[in-house]
């Protein structure tokens, strides 16, 4: 493969990403979810052909619009073709008289719509949260079953039967992508949010074996957030401040590991890494989140970030703020994660000593998957009263239930310097 086609291999790979997803959607819009499968075929054909043509001809002055005319032009040749898909199809699907109604479907605030109808359709309340995840991966992200299991640490068959599953039950309920009302979209607007969060998670702390980030999750989730704003019948203060907490996480990515790929503390970061463009867009949506009437737990994680953000240093960190939201934050939904979070602020705040009193009453109340976290915090506090052999046996607990070799390394390395604190002591 010479250089162009290289070059035009990584345009067409950048677009997938962007544009796969809107239009698998307005496919399935147009097809009806009974013939998702169908959609994505067509999707994945019209990249095939741009992967053809683009080297010879030149990638198009709006790749973009490009890409979204050829699809169209497939799905029509497909409706007029298959009389099986237009029985299924809805409706008004006319395409033999007339061609306009799917013309209208690919405008650009059509295609909006439908990806938000999709958004909501994945989150159909009875499968589960994981599926729901891989469903918006799978058809709004254009994510493999491999990537996907790469990413939700699942092997590609599962993830497969899994879709199946998935698709199957929302496919008994729903022949068409449904168009959703006020009123459902109401009541699934927070689970809807919860995803999107889930699915930049799972990308800021990837499990795949090479790299820390995946950054492909995080912009989707980005993106389908941003798609959220457009909503005219919810307050939509707690998008706002989920978009505000991700870019702001988003800024550090750069700062978040040393030269070898070794996880970075906070407080060991450079900050002049951060990014000020991602920062400056976080307080935007943090301003816009406060002209809510409601206050959301995006709301108090959105300040709990801007508060690390706008320190200079970690040392000058204002931990009493970020400890009077962590008090709200459990009140509204406690959990013993949150609790723990809570405690370690608090032993910045009151000193390290109160700190592992605290952690007393949380041992054994956090799940196997998390356990990790409360052994690295009590190690941490160890470490900073001078404790470093005792440090060291916690973080060696914490690594042997480390889920990943990125967190392994990190706590190994904190063992290392226990070791040479210990030195420097004696």
């Amino acid at each position: 493969m010479d250089r162009s086609s290289h070059s035009t291999k990584a345009i067409v790979d950048h677009l997938f990403r962007e544009e796969a997803g809107k239009m698998t959607a307005i496919l399935i819009r147009l097809f009806g979810f009974g013939n998702a499968e169908l959609a994505e075929d067509i999707v994945q054909e019209t990249f095939i052909t741009a992967l053809k043509n683009w080297p010879m001809k030149g990638v198009p002055e709006k790749p973009s619009a490009w890409l979204m005319q050829v699809a169209k032009n497939k799905a029509i040749n497909v409706i007029k073709r298959e009389q099986l898909i237009r029985k299924k199809a809805p409706a008004w699907i006319e395409v033999g008289e007339d061609e306009s109604a799917i013309e209208n479907l690919f405008h650009h605030q059509e295609i909006k719509d439908s990806q938000l109808n999709m958004l909501f359709t994945c989150c159909y309340p009875e499968i589960k949260e994981r599926e729901q995840l891989m469903l918006i991966l799978k058809i709004l992200g254009g994510f493999s079953y491999a990537e996907i299991g790469s990413a939700l640490l699942m092997k590609p068959e599962a993830v497969k039967k899994a879709l199946y599953r998935a698709r199957k039950e929302i496919k008994n309920h729903y022949v068409e992508l449904p168009e959703r009302s006020p009123q459902e979209a109401l009541q699934r607007v927070d689970t809807v949010l919860k995803a999107i969060y889930l699915l930049f998670n799972e990308g800021y702390k990837t499990s795949y074996a090479n790299k820390l980030i995946n950054v492909d999750l995080c912009f989707t989730a980005l993106r389908l957030a941003h798609l959220m704003t457009s909503l005219t019948y919810d307050d939509s203060g707690r998008v706002h401040a989920l978009l505000a907490l991700m870019y702001f996480q988003s800024a550090r990515f750069s700062a978040r590991s040393d030269h070898q790929s070794v996880i970075l503390d906070l407080k060991d970061q450079d900050r002049s890494k951060w990014s000020r463009e991602l920062i400056n867009k976080g307080f935007n949506h943090l301003k816009r989140s406060r002209e809510s009437k409601e206050l959301s737990r995006y709301h108090l994680e959105s300040t709990i970030a801007s508060v690390h953000i706008q320190a200079p240093s970690f040392e000058e960190t204002d931990w009493k703020l970020i400890s009077t939201c962590y008090e709200r934050l459990i009140n509204m939904e406690p959990s013993p994660i949150i609790e723990l979070n809570y405690i370690v602020v608090l032993s910045y705040l009151r000193g390290a000593e109160l700190g592992l009193k605290n952690l007393e009453k949380l041992q054994g109340s956090i799940t196997q998957e998390k356990e990790y976290f409360f052994w690295a915090a009590k190690a941490e506090m160890n470490a900073r009263l001078g404790k470093f052999g005792l440090a060291k046996s916690y973080y060696q607990v914490a690594s042997d239930l480390a889920p990943s070799d990125f967190d392994e390394t990190y706590l190994r390395r904190k063992m290392e310097e226990c070791d040479l604190q210990n030195l420097s002591k004696n």
